[in-house]
Order: C-alpha cells, then structure tokens, then sequence
C-alpha cells in the first residue's frame, strides 16, 4: 500500500512540474495581440460609453515586439514606436519617448481588445481589431469616427494613460 501511495505522489509532483513548467498559465497568447487595434469604447463604473474623434487612438503591435501608438495631437496625426511584451494577462509597454505603461489585457465577447491599469477590469477601454498592420500605416479609411451619427450619444473622454480613456464627469 505504501507502494501505491509513493507512485500516486510521483504522479501528482511530475504532473504539477509538467502543467506550469513555464509559469504560462493563461489563455492569452502573444499571437492574439499581434495585430492593430483602433480604440472603440471605454467602459467604468457608469456603464460604457463610445471613443469619438480626435480621442480614437491606435496601436499596433509587430510580430518583433516592436510597435506604433498613433494618436491625434494639436499639429494632426502623430505616433510614438514603442517596444512590447506579455506575461500571462499583463501587456507592458516601453515608449520610445520615455514612457511606460503597465496594463492587463483581455478580450471581450466580441474579440475586442480591453486594456486596463487594474487587474478586475473596472476602467478598461476596449479596442477593435483593424486587420494586420502594414509598417507604418495610417488609419484605416474607417477609422477613428470623427463625428457621431444622429441620435448617438456623446460623452467626452479624457486621457488616464495613453491606453486608457476615461469618461468625463460632471464634477470635473
């Protein structure tokens, strides 16, 4: 019997070495991210509300761990490269021009990308795909929505990180 209980503990330690060998426990793979990615939505504690205009950002991000936020600034359209890398749910991002960001990344049901600076989720704002880049490619002919249709409701957004757009209150 001693026997028994010996060779079902082998079992279990080389099953546990063998199952997170690597420490990659998550469903996220480096392959999913790979792509470009225009902000759609932001979602918080009030319910989700969408990115309109000047606000949509894009990301692209380069098989090499390299890539190019895009974004509206006071002179047109500019972007920053940055470098990139995933462990487990976490997407960090080094900027070439200094900056850095630490996010949690997911995807929702609809196979948007959701990037958030908390763990749960709480703030996110989500990302559509835009098909795979092309080196240093504009936005797509579709993309940002620089006007809302009539009848969509507007809500002004300002920027928490260069990810993460929050919805503006009343109190600000």
């Amino acid at each position: 019997m001693k026997k028994f209980y010996m060779i079902m503990m082998l079992t279990l330690l080389s099953m546990t070495v063998v199952s997170c060998g690597d420490g990659w426990d998550s469903p996220y793979y480096v392959e999913d991210i790979v792509g470009s990615w225009v902000s759609e939505y932001g979602s918080d504690g009030y319910g989700t509300y969408d990115i309109w205009g000047y606000d949509v950002v894009r990301y692209d991000f380069y098989n090499n761990h390299t890539g190019r936020y895009t974004y509206y600034s006071a002179y047109g359209l500019a972007y920053v490269d940055f470098d990139w890398e995933t462990r487990g749910n976490r997407l960090f991002i080094s900027y070439y021009d200094g900056d850095y960001e630490n996010l949690y990344y997911g995807y929702d049901d609809y196979g948007y990308l959701i990037l958030s600076l908390d763990r749960y989720f709480y703030q996110y704002t989500a990302y559509r795909s835009a098909g795979y880049y092309e080196p240093a490619k504009e936005f797509p002919g579709d993309a940002p929505k620089l006007a809302p249709r009539e009848g969509d409701k507007v809500t002004k957004v300002k920027s928490v990180s260069r990810a993460i757009k929050a919805r503006v209150t009343d109190a600000e």
